[in-house]
This record gives structure tokens, sequence and C-alpha cells, in this order.
């Protein structure tokens, strides 16, 4: 089974600012297991939602959120907007200091 291509939304501000600092290694991780993407930045509150709108409407079928809870809502939200939610699949790398999401879905650490 091959992974499709990932869309990776990356909230540098997450995680006290320490997000944008620890990408490069994320990054790489990704790569290292094979992972193929791109990625953006987002720019400020709800951009992570117009992102990931984008694109699931555009076909994109597997989206990644970098960043916090917050960036997490925003991503799943974005997605529920887009105009076909059928085979789009999320997944979290969690940098924020809250962890909530994380920790109520069960999601290991």
């Amino acid at each position: 089974m091959s992974i499709p291509q990932a869309k990776v939304i990356v909230n540098p501000v997450a995680g006290a600012n320490t997000t944008y600092r620890k990408w490069p290694r994320i990054s790489r991780l990704l790569r290292h297991i094979g992972l193929s993407f791109e990625y953006q930045y987002t720019e400020g509150v709800g951009h992570a939602i117009e992102l990931a709108r984008a694109a699931a409407s555009d076909g994109c079928q597997f989206l990644v959120a970098v960043g916090g809870d917050g960036t997490v809502n925003e991503v799943a939200n974005g997605i529920l907007l887009a105009k076909d939610l059928s085979g789009v699949s999320i997944g979290i790398i969690s940098t924020g200091t809250g962890g909530d999401f994380i920790r109520s879905a069960g999601i290991p650490s």
C-alpha cells in the first residue's frame, strides 16, 4: 500500500514558538520514512482552515497538521468545509504545549 502525496500544514508559532525550530528535523524524519509531501506554514489564526479546505477540495487525500490543538482543530474544520470529503485522512504531529486532543483521543506521544 502506498501513501499518497501529503499536504503538511505547519503552525510555526505552536508550542510557544518552538515548532518553527523543530520543523527541519520533523521534515527530515517524514522524508526518511518515505512520505512524499508539500508543506506550508500558517500565517495566522484561521489560515490552516483555508489551507486544509483548499488542499482537500483540490483532491489531496492526506493532510498532516503540525502544531497544537488549535492547528488540529483548524485543519479538521478545513477538511469538513471541502467540497468532497471522500477518502481524506488526517495525520497529527503534536508540537503544541497542551496536547489535549491527542491525550483525549489516546494517540501515543
